[in-house]
């Protein structure tokens, strides 16, 4: 190892190990202590071992921020190699390492990757990182690190960046925070400036000023309070100190506890103040506001800043760094990308609707009726809290707390809207952010565009997102499964999963194509959404409201914390926007009208027709898109022309080169099984442990101990409760959930809500198992019980819906012998035969057998009505589920 030091800023001292070098380092003009530790783990299997001990003795005798970095030769996950067998012994011992003493990953920027085997078809993992302590990183929140050339070396170099000096955010943009909600008096403050402000001779004009003349109030009484506040808490930590001292000698009379206790209650406040500040940074959601989270609030905000921050892109003519050249590049590209569309060559036949579901005179007079205040109020407190801060500062929280105030202003813009001549357009601004779709995003393709609307523009949109969700399930086909609240997602993936299933079990001919559209959203024609709304039947007025919702918007490119000049789009649809997903899918249905077109015409055929009338073609999910047809060349081109017709209508181009393709039958079947959809890895076949393992990984990552150490126990049960419905849920109502992953994430949970602040194993105060009791009861959700519960909604929904899915499901299992065939029609005792499973179910649930009303009851008098006509003689949260 080599390492140089300018000794004018730092002071340095080391000690040297059998893998590392550690650098105790004074900062001079800081005067922070701090140690450096540079590692090289080694590569043979016998001294992994005795690396890891080694790393653990390391930090454990830290009692200073600590900052470690270099070649570990250990990989963390399977996602850390790109390709071939991966062993889980060294990284689990090596995550267990970093969870016993709290370690931070800095995120590595532009790579994901940092050696390769340099053979003829390479290999790529990630063993050099970068690890840091939470003081560490309070320290330095913009720390980051950056993949620099590997040139001929098979290691790439990292570049840290300890980022020591540069702002969090700009301090002349407003945002309304959360904490002034705190401040007594704030309210009669707002209230008066908004009503005493009556500039403008129409409803925009007033409302304008009102917004503006509160913000400017706001941002000169934030300013004052800033220094009052810091001076406020010295004084009153500096009086309990005296208070503290003097008590130690001497009996304090009733009005110095009385002080005492009046300085505990301000303090309270005030810390509850800087809480919420850094939980409106954070955009936390999964854990409880109040549980003196600041700290961890804190270094959630830092994480984020640096995964969302960009520090160079990648383009055809080379590298662009700096935010100032980022920036206008980002911006160009954004400009074009919005800009105007290509001239249209080809025309859909506007008088062709007889195969187009409409929506009815009735109809459309109940979405296009007159605006209420209860709806208008109804679409605001729809909004999610502790979003990204839009144009104008004000979040929906504002909106939600000062409503009755605002009403007035707010229903005379709507009022003005219905009459048509509200200039909308004036609150029609946005700010794009870019988030990343990959770790490794160094590409502007690789970003998406999200759009953050002022909340006075998105209560519009939202208003009439939530009146064509009324109708939208009637004008979009059922091959369409995103953002209507009458189906669920899962439902396109359960008939793909069977289809899959169907063509290989019976080697039938078959070619499924999976699309990724470019840029879908993004490139949007916007007279082609009108030609769709009008052939759907949608009125005039409605589709000149959405020409005014989509159409004189202005967005501009925020990058780093800074803005770049306002433009106007000519396309698209901005991500952000609640109206944006049903429009979507609206221009989208246009797909699947044209291709069932081309199949009546014989142009084009389905698959698998004995399971699906007139067979299955086509399957969307948002712009997730699968087609299917049999494997026929002419066929092929057919559906290869009806896409590119559809590309030249609608704007959407296919990505060639993210799209995958299978075949079945006749070909040799081509394709990697399983492959993802909607975020489930589907197969043909029965998915094995390692089809887990990214949950498991993920698991483990998102329950890290930095993580623990930070939190009350309260606040470990909240986050532990929304890992488990953020991340495997989704798998949970698929799949049953194989017993070895069952164990590992239970073991995760454990260990986090046990383990929490310290290496050394802590004792269990009571079983996992009394721990696992329902939410109701505060406790922590019951993996194995959720699981199944999850999964036996679909065979409620199987009895008691239709639809494409459950058509399948019905025709290729239960044909002959319908559901629940011959149990219904009989005698069947409910919990004392064997008619679900291999034995009674008096016996798989003893506790719910003991305090069920009716054990007599048989099968057809319990599944009589919906929901099941069954009854216990106490509450079921305290009862057990599992078998």
């Amino acid at each position: 190892m080599l390492v140089g030091v300018n000794s004018a800023t730092l002071d340095v001292g080391s000690i040297e190990g059998d893998f590392f070098v550690k650098f105790k380092i004074r900062c001079r003009r800081q005067d922070f202590i701090s140690n450096l530790a540079l590692v090289y783990g080694p590569a043979q299997e016998d001294y992994k071992q005795r690396f890891l001990i080694e790393l653990a003795h390391l930090f454990s005798k830290e009692t200073i921020p600590m900052i470690m970095g270099g070649d570990c030769n250990i990989m963390r996950g399977s996602h850390e190699k790109s390709k071939g067998s991966f062993k889980n012994r060294w990284p689990f011992l090596f995550n267990a390492v970093i969870d016993a003493y709290n370690l931070r990953e800095l995120e590595l920027s532009r790579r994901q990757f940092t050696w390769a085997n340099n053979l003829t078809h390479q290999t790529f993992e990630k063993l050099d990182r970068v690890l840091v302590t939470t003081e560490w990183e309070s320290k330095y929140p913009k720390a980051s690190v950056q993949a620099l050339s590997r040139e001929i070396s098979d290691h790439t170099p990292l570049l840290l960046n300890s980022g020591d000096g540069d702002s969090i955010s700009p301090h002349n943009v407003f945002k309304f925070e959360l904490g002034w909600l705190l401040h007594e008096g704030f309210f009669d403050m707002v209230k008066n400036v908004w009503i005493s402000t009556d500039i403008g001779d129409n409803p925009m004009d007033r409302w304008q000023a009102k917004i503006r003349r509160l913000r400017q109030h706001l941002r000169g009484w934030a300013k004052n309070i800033r220094g009052a506040y810091k001076k406020e808490k010295k004084l009153i930590l500096d009086k309990l100190d005296e208070l503290d001292k003097k008590s130690e000698h001497t009996q304090l009379d009733q009005n110095e506890l009385n002080l005492k206790h009046a300085f505990h209650e301000r303090l309270s406040q005030l810390l509850r103040e800087e809480e919420i500040k850094w939980y409106q940074r954070a955009k936390v959601k999964n854990l409880l506001e109040g549980d003196a989270n600041t700290k961890y609030f804190h270094l959630v905000a830092n994480g984020k800043h640096r995964k969302t921050r960009i520090y160079s892109l990648e383009q055809e003519e080379g590298i662009v760094t700096g935010d100032v050249e980022i920036r206008k590049y980002i911006t160009k590209y954004y400009k074009s990308l919005f800009g105007h569309p290509e001239t249209l060559d080809v025309v859909l036949d506007e008088n062709r609707i007889d195969d187009i579901p409409q929506v009815s005179p009735q109809e459309n007079e109940l979405i296009t009726a007159p605006f209420t205040p209860e709806e208008v109020r109804a679409a605001i407190f729809q909004m999610e809290h502790n979003k990204a801060p839009e144009p104008d500062g004000f979040p929906p929280e504002f909106y939600q707390v000062f409503w009755n105030i605002i009403k007035p202003d707010l229903m005379a813009l709507f009022d003005e809207f219905y009459k048509g001549t509200l200039a909308l357009n004036r609150l029609n601004f946005g700010n794009i952010i870019l988030i990343p779709k990959v770790g490794d995003a160094n590409k502007i393709q690789q970003y998406r565009p999200i759009c953050l609307l002022n909340v006075s523009f998105k209560i519009f949109t939202k208003v009439a997102t939530n009146r064509i969700v009324s109708v939208a399930h009637k004008i979009i086909r059922p091959s369409q499964t995103a953002f209507l609240p009458e189906r669920n997602i899962m439902e396109g993936a359960v008939v793909l999963h069977e289809t899959l299933h169907e063509l290989h079990r019976k080697n039938l001919n078959g070619v499924i194509f999976k699309i990724d559209f470019e840029k879908a959203y993004d490139k949007v024609r916007w007279d082609f959404l009108q030609q769709t709304l009008s052939m759907k039947g949608l009125s005039t007025t409605w589709c000149d409201w959405i020409r005014f919702f989509v159409q004189g918007g202005n967005v501009a490119v925020n990058v780093n914390g800074q803005t770049d000049a306002f433009f106007q789009t000519r396309k698209g649809l901005r991500q952000g926007d609640p109206l944006s997903p049903i429009l979507f899918n609206i221009v989208a249905d246009m797909l699947a009208i044209i291709i069932n077109r081309a199949k009546v015409e014989g142009k084009v055929n389905g698959v698998i027709p004995n399971l699906v009338e007139d067979g299955l073609s086509i399957l969307q999910c948002a712009d997730d898109t699968v087609i299917f047809l049999e494997h026929d060349l002419e066929l092929a081109r057919n559906m290869k022309a009806l896409l590119c017709m559809f590309k030249k209508l609608s704007g959407l181009k296919i990505n060639f080169h993210k799209s995958e393709i299978f075949y079945f039958g006749q070909a040799k079947e081509l394709g990697s099984f399983p492959f993802r959809y909607l975020g489930l890895p589907l197969h043909y076949r029965k998915l094995g442990n390692s089809d887990w393992k990214h949950i498991e990984e993920r698991f483990e990552q998102r329950l890290s101990g930095w993580k623990g150490k930070l939190l009350s126990v309260g606040g470990r049960l909240v986050l532990i409760n929304s890992v488990l419905s953020s991340l495997p849920m989704f798998m949970l109502s698929f799949f049953a959930i194989p017993k070895g992953v069952l164990k590992k994430l239970e073991y995760y949970r454990s260990r986090f809500f046990w383990q929490n602040d310290q290496h050394k194993k802590k004792y269990h105060l009571i079983k996992w198992d009394q721990i696992r009791q329902p939410k109701e009861q505060g406790g922590i959700i019951d993996l194995e019980v959720q699981n199944k519960c999850l999964l036996s909604k679909w065979l409620f929904k199987l009895a008691n819906e239709d639809g494409i899915w459950q058509h399948l499901i019905r025709n290729k299992y239960l044909k002959s012998k319908p559901l629940g065939s011959g149990i219904k029609k009989t005698g069947v005792r409910f919990w004392k035969d064997t008619w679900c499973g291999n034995q009674p179910l008096k016996l798989s649930y003893p506790s719910l057998f003991g305090i069920a009303r009716k054990k007599g009851a048989t099968v057809a008098e319990v599944l009589s009505s919906s929901p099941l006509n069954m009854s216990f003689r106490r509450d079921l949260y305290g009862e057990r589920l599992r078998a």
